[in-house]
């Protein structure tokens, strides 16, 4: 029984530190009409970093397994031909079949 007792106490520790590991990893959302100060009349995408993060690497996004610094650097952020639809967001939405992943409502959400 202690035994017992002493192993769940320490799986229940060493969840908690890769939870907070996971948590400092980054914003859980980041809203890119303020981050990239991009124009547009569409809601602000706001991007759900942390449940990216739980499906993705994060070199699949940054340069860096620490995060950081885009691989994609944005530059055209006006209009629907902005670098986040062209470079960024949609080509990995096609690549990982995401329902809906280039229609509008999908990230640009009516509050």
């Amino acid at each position: 029984m202690k035994k017992t007792l002493v192993c769940l106490v320490a799986a229940g520790m060493m969840a908690g530190v890769s939870a907070m590991a996971m948590a400092s990893n980054g914003p859980e959302t980041i809203n890119l009409k303020d981050k990239f100060s991009v124009e547009g009349k569409k809601p602000a995408v706001i991007f759900p970093h942390r449940m990216h993060q739980q499906k993705l690497s994060c070199t699949d996004c940054h340069t860096s397994d620490k995060g950081g610094v885009l691989k994609v650097k944005i530059e055209k952020v006006k209009g629907m031909g902005n670098d986040f639809h062209k470079k960024f967001c949609w080509p990995c939405h096609v690549e990982k079949k995401v329902p809906k992943g280039k229609s509008c409502s999908t990230c640009h959400k009516k509050k």
